[in-house]
């Protein structure tokens, strides 16, 4: 472990199920609450990397049969903004005219129907 001077303290809530968990987790390996977070963190980090590398990460049997892949989910990978996805596919407002302008061809351009309509 590091030296504690240099740790950074954070607080942290988890359900009760998530608490258990970590409990069963780290009663199983023999160490800390924090170990198994720390553990945890650096899987992550390795899973991102490999991700990032195009590479996949996987859990093998003895026999170097993949078991299980392991993916990252769509819901953990950063979302766009809706902005920036707007503006991707439609792109920047572009005219000429000013405001004003815009807001008078909307007005002139409207039309008064003079049919009877009834519910």
């Amino acid at each position: 472990m590091t030296n504690t001077q240099k740790m950074v303290r954070l607080n942290l809530d988890l359900s009760p199920e998530l608490n258990q968990i970590l409990d069963e987790l780290a009663n199983k390996i023999g160490t800390s609450k924090s170990d198994v977070l720390r553990q945890a963190i650096t899987l992550m980090q390795i899973m991102v990397i490999a991700k990032e590398e195009t590479k996949k990460l996987g859990v093998l049997e003895a026999n170097q049969l993949i078991v299980n892949e392991i993916i990252l989910s769509s819901e953990q990978q950063p979302k766009a903004h809706p902005l920036d996805t707007f503006m991707e596919r439609l792109g920047p407002w572009e005219d000429e005219r000013t405001a004003e302008e815009i807001v008078k061809d909307i007005y002139d351009s409207r039309t008064i129907s003079n049919n009877d309509i009834s519910l």
